[in-house]
């Protein structure tokens, strides 16, 4: 047996429960290769009495193990890593420090070209988005508070000088703390780069990856921006099929052992457009492949903390051990997205050119505005907004998908989304999309009409609807609108 009292390591005075915190060693223990697909876990008496924890805790761990793809139970002999996962060479950690001249996990260049992209969402009719937050909801008084009492202090004034390219230190410790209790995903500070948005993160990561015709993997349905991205730095787009459990990892292996791919864009968490779920077991085949054929895994993890079911999966970047992926998250989406706040993360040396390019196209971003968020953050004022938020938009989507059931079932097919702001809606052939937002917005609703989903080789009758930025009455209200348009 394997020395699980080391092994599996507690924090008793953490915020995060202890079941998930046994839950997460053992993921890493699978991830890291010590633990190999059909190995027995130990039982939860024995386990509990190993690490010092009462074993039912031991037992919900191993049901979240299980609910998450990574265990099975085989009735009368015990709790197995699951069989199907894909066998993992065990990790071995360079004997050096990180800045040892060890082989890189991919290679990439500094290479890059201007982009402008402007585009205005703000209108004042009633809108159904593709997926925004309600910004009514996000605590702006208490923000502004901070960022005039930040303004007012003394040493306040220094954030009115240049400051780091990388951002505001005390948000990007914040936020080390904030992924790595939420997520599991240890990035230190000085390796976090606040953005302004996600899609800074895209341009930035694109600029330093991709030469003219390098091949870079996406979803047969994709996010528009990141696409363009790609192309604009006169990169190859190679479409992945996406089903109901992702993108096909079996696919891209297909294709990799054809033509050399330089990195793989992926929204594993709620795929954009279709919000569908990247399973456990082509997560660990994608990371298998990144790390055998040396391409970086670009992971838009845009929407993690909205999430309505069972606890989501752990981010690529939690559970990979080779340093391959570029994790790109966004504080826009999930409080405002007038607030330009994204951050990303990687290795050290790509994370440094990150801040370097950005130095030349937007030497910083608002250094106040960021410790303002980083004292939201350390407040507890984040964490009780998204508590507040999720609960509420869990409300709206269950209302929203319950309207979409009685009064279209007949009209637009969709499944119940798991987590994220929105509900992927495929509408009967015979409906013109680009007439039917015409009509909606004579009769005093905003919608859009399906063409910012579709390319070369995606052209469905569909589009995301969003339920999180209207409230009940509002939801009622665009649906009796949308009945008219039709």
């Amino acid at each position: 047996m394997l020395p699980y009292k080391s092994l599996i390591q507690i924090d008793r005075n953490a915020s995060v429960n202890i079941y998930i915190q046994v839950c997460n060693n053992f993921i890493s223990l699978i991830t890291n290769g010590t633990l190999q697909p059909s190995d027995i876990l130990p039982s939860s008496r024995i386990l509990a009495e190993l690490i010092g924890i009462n074993r039912n805790t031991v037992k919900l761990a191993y049901e979240e193990l299980i609910s998450q793809g990574w265990a099975e139970s085989v009735e009368r002999k015990g709790v197995f890593v699951l069989s199907k996962l894909p066998s993992i060479s065990k990790v071995i950690l360079p004997k050096t420090n990180k800045n040892n001249n060890q082989k890189e996990s991919f290679i990439w260049t500094n290479n890059f070209k201007n982009v402008t992209l402007t585009r205005n969402l703000q209108n004042s009719i009633l809108t159904i988005d593709d997926g925004f937050p309600d910004v009514r909801l996000a605590p702006v008084d208490q923000l502004m508070r901070e960022y005039r009492s930040l303004s007012r202090k003394f040493y306040g004034k220094n954030f009115l000088k240049y400051g780091s390219s990388k951002g505001s230190e005390h948000l990007r410790i914040s936020l080390s703390n904030y992924l790595s209790n939420t997520r599991g995903l240890v990035a230190p500070s000085e390796d976090i780069l606040i953005t302004k948005g996600s899609q800074m993160g895209i341009y930035l990561t694109a600029q330093l990856l991709l030469n003219l015709d390098d091949i870079v993997a996406v979803g047969t349905s994709n996010y528009r921006f990141a696409d363009d991205t790609f192309k604009h730095c006169g990169a190859k787009l190679v479409r992945i099929p996406i089903d109901e459990n992702g993108m096909d990892i079996d696919y891209l292996e297909h294709i990799l052992q054809k033509q050399t791919i330089k990195a793989v864009y992926i929204i594993p968490h709620h795929h954009f457009p279709t919000t569908v779920t990247l399973s456990m077991e082509r997560r660990l085949k994608l990371l298998n492949l990144a790390k055998e054929y040396r391409f970086a895994i670009i992971e838009d993890d845009y929407d993690f903390d909205f999430h309505y079911e069972n606890k989501p999966y752990l981010p690529l970047a939690s559970i990979d051990h080779n340093h391959n992926v570029i994790y790109i998250g966004s504080i826009s989406k999930t409080f405002a997205p007038a607030l330009r706040i994204g951050f990303m993360s990687g290795p050290s040396a790509f994370i440094n050119a990150a801040a370097a390019l950005r130095e030349l196209i937007d030497k910083q971003g608002d250094t106040l505005l960021e410790d303002a968020f980083s004292v939201m953050f350390n407040n507890g004022d984040m964490e009780r907004h998204f508590r507040k938020s999720l609960k509420i938009y869990k409300q709206r989507r269950n209302l929203f998908c319950d309207i979409l059931q009685s009064d279209f079932k007949n009209t637009i097919e969709f499944t119940i989304p798991e987590g994220g702001l929105a509900v992927w809606s495929t509408f009967d052939k015979k409906i013109n999309l680009e007439k039917m937002s015409q009509n909606a917005e004579k009769n005093g609703l905003h919608l859009g009409n399906g063409k910012f989903y579709k390319n070369e080789v995606f052209d469905t009758n569909a589009m995301r609807i969003g339920f999180a930025s209207i409230d009940e009455n509002e939801i009622e209200k665009a649906f009796e609108i949308l009945k008219k348009s039709i």
